[in-house]
């Protein structure tokens, strides 16, 4: 297999008629065979072709989580296109807003066609329409009528280029686009494969959206490349409906599914004391995306014992776009290793291991100076291996700045301890809510903007130390001596929501000056 353009038509002529995804919204499940995705993929590299999308142009992708998503993708790579998964507007976004923010990010990277629906084109014109960009909105008319065989230009795309863009998870504009090669694609997915024994007998069952790269890589990419029935549920659905995850588990025989931190949480949150599901089929739910909490396991694991679900069931993974996917992971079928460490202040804390690197991957930790460090010491995390990425799209400054020394210097925080990984946080400030990247500064320049707050006097941080493991977004702000404080932080709440699609669970006012700055003048979240 020379690329992806490739995998999907050999799927379709060897396993045709085998299931390639079960979509499922609501009380409707609609069941793709390998034939039928490269079938109507086929249908949009047609319908790229007579819009004048060559090889190597970029094909934004904005629609609901539908198999239209996997046809428009495979439509540019059978094309020889460049496509890149976005974000879909939540129902709690302001959509000018939204055109408003990505309009930044197309500016950079500069997409030649923006596939999105009807009801949405004539707001993303008027946003964007001064960009040489084509907004196209494909109906089953114009599908049909690009119909016909032409030569697959996608299936001559030699092994080392790129093959889509794997944004992160915000949806706000300035992300960074990382380049994944084909060969890099596959290279991570036959490694991963092997560290957690993918057989053609798996099915994965998964809520996660197909722009992160949970969804992207170890749900969508795996499933075609190895074969497997992949179930796949709407995300939005999902949040308010978390239950769907099982029932989907049961009734498919689920074996693989991965999830943020945040995910086990929820699902043990929302569960009522008299539900029960058979979920004796799981072979692992995987921990990923964002820091593993050990009392996230120990609930998930107290709940839904009773369903089947064991120690040896509960798994973790350290993975990042810039590696295509995973970089470690814990041995399935064995308990995750536990390590206590001392805070800063004195208290215990204890962390889940992440496992060893996969093949291909070695791992160093090294300090602020780009020093090895020895084992148990915390410093940055530092990849080189046999898939990473080709950097960030149209963005040389930051692969020059990330990308160095033969390796990937990720910016997280960790250590090694028995050969085995452990995150213990982010060099920047990163914060991660509800299994999304966003960062703390976004948040403070949209709350400094609201009415009543004191303008630049505002902190964001995640408190981790709530009971069910999922950390709170919690808003810190000086505000004006006339201020009502319960409506400015209804206002806070709201903005945040309105541009960043994440929740802030409190708003502390504190008095005038309390907020320590540094010498640069910018807040210090350390003495928080």
């Amino acid at each position: 297999m020379t690329n992806l353009a490739c995998v999907v038509a050999r799927q379709a002529a060897e396993s045709g008629d085998r299931p390639f995804c079960t979509f499922i919204t609501g009380d409707t499940r609609e069941t793709i065979t390998f034939a039928q995705l490269f079938a109507r993929s086929a249908r949009y590299a047609a319908w790229y072709r007579a819009r004048g999308i060559e090889a190597g142009d970029l094909v934004a992708i904005i629609l609901k989580h539908t198999p239209e998503q996997f046809y428009a993708f495979l439509g540019a790579v059978l094309t020889g296109a460049l496509p890149a998964f976005m974000p879909y507007a939540t129902s709690k976004q302001d959509a000018g807003q939204y055109w408003n923010d990505h309009r930044r990010l197309f500016e950079r990277i500069e997409p030649a066609l923006v596939v999105t629906y009807p009801e949405h084109a004539a707001l993303a014109r008027d946003r964007l329409g001064d960009l040489p960009i084509v907004i196209a909105t494909p109906g089953e008319d114009a599908l049909a009528a690009a119909g016909g065989a032409h030569a697959f230009r996608g299936l001559d795309a030699a092994g080392d280029a790129v093959a889509a863009l794997q944004h992160s998870s915000g949806t706000t504009a300035l992300k960074k686009g990382v380049m994944l090669s084909h060969r890099a694609i596959f290279a991570q997915i036959d490694a991963y494969a092997r560290a957690i024994d993918v057989t053609e007998r798996d099915v994965i069952a998964s809520w996660l959206p197909f722009y992160h790269d949970m969804g992207f890589v170890a749900c969508f990419l795996t499933a075609l490349v190895r074969g497997i029935h992949l179930v796949a549920l709407d995300p939005f659905e999902w949040a308010s409906r978390p239950r769907m995850l099982f029932e989907a588990i049961e009734r498919y025989r689920a074996t693989l599914t991965w999830l943020p931190n945040f995910a086990f949480a929820h699902l043990v949150n929302t569960a009522r004391p008299t539900d029960r599901w058979d979920l004796s089929s799981m072979r692992a739910f995987i921990s990923c995306s964002e820091p593993c909490r050990p009392r996230a396991f120990d609930r998930f694991l107290e709940r839904f014992a009773s369903c089947g679900v064991r120690a040896e069931h509960l798994a973790v993974c350290y993975a990042l776009a810039e590696n295509v996917f995973a970089a470690t992971q814990t041995v399935l079928g064995t308990t995750v290793r536990r390590l206590t460490m001392t805070r800063d202040d004195g208290r215990p804390v204890e962390l889940l291991s992440c496992g060893r690197p996969i093949d291909g991957v070695e791992i160093d930790i090294r300090d602020p100076q780009g020093r090895l460090v020895s084992d148990g010491t915390i410093g940055e995390i530092t990849l080189r291996g046999s898939f990473l990425a080709d950097g960030y799209f149209r963005q040389p400054e930051r692969t020059a700045s990330a990308f160095r020394d033969d390796g990937y210097f990720t910016g997280d925080l960790g250590l090694i301890d028995g050969d085995e990984l452990y995150v213990t946080g982010r060099i920047d400030d990163l914060l991660i809510v509800n299994g999304r990247n966003v960062h703390a500064h976004e948040i403070e320049a949209i709350v400094s903007e609201v009415r009543g707050c004191i303008p630049g006097r505002a902190v964001a941080f995640c408190d981790e130390r709530c009971e069910d493991g999922m950390p709170e977004l919690v808003v810190v702000a000086e505000m004006q001596p006339d201020a009502d404080a319960a409506q400015v932080a209804r206002a806070m709440k709201a903005a945040v929501a309105q541009h960043l699609a994440i929740a802030v669970s409190r708003v502390v006012q504190i008095e005038r000056g309390a907020l320590m700055k540094t010498t640069s003048g910018k807040v210090s979240r350390a003495a928080r």
